[in-house]
């Protein structure tokens, strides 16, 4: 049972994982046969087997997986596209990944490479990341032999300058760097867009950047506009168009434009999802829409938030699915669920790992 919930908690991971697609290829589930994990399709067709104890990086275009000092690639589909080597390690995230060649000197040193293998930017570095909104960090040794990071864009080139001792990876065309005055962000031309007066930067969620000044929390948008002053004392980053804020004690949501969409009135509250956030005002747990208004009220031990029109719920010591009404749609019978989420939902029952569909017809399921 405890290695059953292990894997819940590691589809959590999912989301985080599927950032480095482009989002053009089907969604891939993961999948845990004992110790070893794997993907699947929508469809459950085994895209890359359960053989592997580190999870597989779902890429773009191509999977990473890797055992031992080996690595592979898959395609979307199933295909080995890459067997088992030692040369080429990293994800491929935008088309490219990073990897270490050897550059007219025959010195190694880190480029790009595309799924071909083709090189498309030459080795000329002592580090590199991967891309992300077509930026991706890269270090460079200066004149001490000692690292330091910049940005580079898709051609290569440097435009963020490697000067910096600390870098964080590039989000979404955004790359932030620390200086002594605090976190710095640039944009993809290299750009420092960092507004005046702010000490932190956060990453980009939905085009939006959670920002800092004196410990008070805002939103800036890509091009560094403060869209959000920092105002409040806590803050979530924006889901479906919305962030959770919280002000003297109490939660409430705001738009992307900064307006109070919804007071500070509750005691708890939840991320927006399936356009909805579970909140709790004093004993009382209810799903609110983006106006505020309770949609339906919270009666189970525990529930999910929803995805897909659905909810996980919890009825004694069993979990089932109910829709936006409160009706089971799906009985109680999993010792635990996880939300739906491109159609399918992660459950375990009995100590099996499954997922299922919409209508709980099991579509994989671990081998005893």
């Amino acid at each position: 049972m405890d290695r059953a919930h292990l894997w819940l908690g590691s589809v959590l991971t999912m989301v985080s994982l599927l950032a480095l697609a482009g989002g053009n290829e089907p969604a891939l589930f993961q999948i845990r046969q004992g110790d070893q994990i794997g993907l699947i399709d929508r469809s459950g067709k085994v895209i890359v087997p359960p053989e592997f104890r580190e999870a597989p990086t779902i890429g773009d275009p191509l999977i990473r997986v890797r055992k031992g000092t080996r690595t592979a690639y898959y395609a979307h589909d199933g295909t080995l596209v890459i067997p088992p080597q030692e040369e080429l390690t990293e994800p491929y995230t935008e088309g490219l990944a990073p990897a270490l060649l050897k550059d007219e000197g025959s010195k190694r040193l880190w480029g790009y490479v595309d799924a071909r293998g083709t090189v498309v930017i030459p080795p000329r570095f002592q580090a590199a990341d991967v891309f992300s909104g077509g930026l991706a960090r890269v270090g460079v040794a200066n004149e001490w032999g000692e690292l330091r990071y910049g940005y580079i864009d898709r051609s290569g080139k440097l435009v963020v300058a490697a000067r910096y001792a600390k870098a964080l990876s590039a989000r979404d065309g955004i790359g932030r760097v620390e200086t002594e005055g605090g976190l710095r962000a640039f944009d993809t031309l290299g750009r420092d867009i960092t507004p005046e007066g702010v000490d932190f930067v956060g990453q980009s969620v939905e085009g939006m950047i959670r920002i800092w000044s004196a410990r008070k929390q805002g939103f800036m948008d890509a091009t560094g506009k403060v869209v959000v002053p920092p105002n409040f004392a806590n803050a979530s980053d924006f889901h479906e168009g919305m962030a959770r804020v919280w002000s003297d004690g109490k939660f409430g949501f705001i738009d992307r434009s900064g307006r109070q969409v919804i007071a500070t009135r509750f005691d708890s509250a939840e991320d927006f999802s399936d356009g909805l956030a579970l909140v709790r005002e004093g004993e009382k747990r209810k799903f609110i829409d983006k106006t505020g208004k309770t949609v339906l009220e919270a009666t189970w031990e525990r529930v999910s938030a929803f995805g897909e029109g659905l909810a996980a719920a919890k009825d004694g010591k069993l979990w089932g699915y109910v829709d936006k009404s409160g009706k089971w749609l799906i009985t109680p019978r999993y010792s635990y669920a996880r939300p739906f989420w491109n159609g399918l939902a992660a459950v375990t029952d009995r100590g099996r790992s499954l997922w299922i569909e919409r209508r709980g017809t099991i579509v994989w399921q671990a081998q005893p």
